[in-house]
């Protein structure tokens, strides 16, 4: 199976997952060393939010992970661990030739997974080893020996399909209005559709950060934001001062403060690649999640 992102520092792997676990998994991940074992030094990738959560697998060596702007909280993993809901994004730094394996797949799935609200995995992660699952420990095992990416993919498949009920709505009320969010690209008035259907507006929202790890309203502006972002850098906002990167938007300031929020520079800068960081596996992540996505709808 052939890298679909390769840099000279590493090579990247999306794969897609079995049909039946779909779309409550959204891909497995794959990140390797390069081949020859040599590269640039490791400079910070910019990870965005897209309203998933992750597992992560991490082998052999460690990487520093710091939210945008906050260099202070700077932390080095070293072991594998799980996100639950971010809404922020986040910088990581590789601390020599490191192998991660992943699996992006919806909150919900993650919740019944392990059991646990994912409120309480609120913008932070938990190390796999504090959750204490014998069987993703047992998962985990199996990765680090896995000979091929391929069998990576063989691995995850087997792991999930014998746990297909995880992909089983838990909250229904919760998984029609993130898939209402989701079907508008974030634009849906959260209150009001809240209201429409019956509900008292701050209970829901406790049961949609329970099953999400965040408020429908940042739920919301991490899809909003994505697909608006997306539209900029495809080139559609070209076709004129108000592209369609704000259809969503009531304004161009609204979204140059939430470009600002994500990426910690302006639309102009990051369209003359004016970063600080690479930001190559957020895009590349994000543009197949959308075609596929986009493909799905018809």
């Amino acid at each position: 199976m052939e890298p679909t992102l390769v840099r000279p520092d590493m090579r990247y792997w999306r794969i897609a997952p079995h049909p039946r676990p779909r779309p409550g998994i959204v891909c497995y991940f794959v990140a390797l060393p390069a081949a020859d074992g040599t590269g640039p030094a490791h400079e910070p990738e910019l990870l965005l939010p897209d309203g998933y959560s992750e597992i992560v697998f991490s082998y052999q060596s460690a990487f520093e992970r710091w939210p945008v702007g906050e260099l202070a909280r700077r932390a080095t993993m070293r072991t594998s661990y799980l996100i639950g809901g971010r809404s922020h994004s986040v910088l990581t730094r590789n601390v020599g030739s490191l192998t991660v394996i992943g699996v992006k797949l919806a909150p919900s799935a993650l919740r019944r997974l392990i059991a646990t609200p994912l409120d309480e995995l609120r913008d932070t992660t938990l190390a796999l080893r504090d959750l204490n699952q014998g069987a993703l420990l047992d998962l985990e095992d199996a990765l680090a020996n896995a000979r091929s990416v391929e069998q990576i993919a063989s691995l995850l498949d087997t792991f999930f399909l014998a746990r297909m009920s995880i992909f089983e709505p838990g909250d229904r009320t919760v998984a029609a209005l993130a898939a209402q969010i989701r079907a508008s690209q974030g634009s849906v008035p959260i209150v009001r559709w809240i209201r429409e259907h019956g509900f008292d507006v701050r209970h829901l929202e406790r049961r949609f950060c329970a099953w999400t790890g965040m408020t429908p309203k940042r739920f919301a502006r991490i899809v909003r934001f994505k697909h608006a972002y997306h539209r900029l850098l495809s080139g559609e906002a070209a076709r004129g001062a108000l592209g369609r990167h704000l259809d969503a938007y009531y304004d161009q300031s609204h979204f140059h403060r939430d470009f600002k929020f994500f990426l910690g520079v302006s639309p102009t800068a990051r369209l003359r690649r004016q970063m600080a960081q690479g930001i190559d596996i957020s895009e590349h992540l994000m543009q197949l999640e959308l075609a596929q996505t986009a493909s799905s709808a018809h």
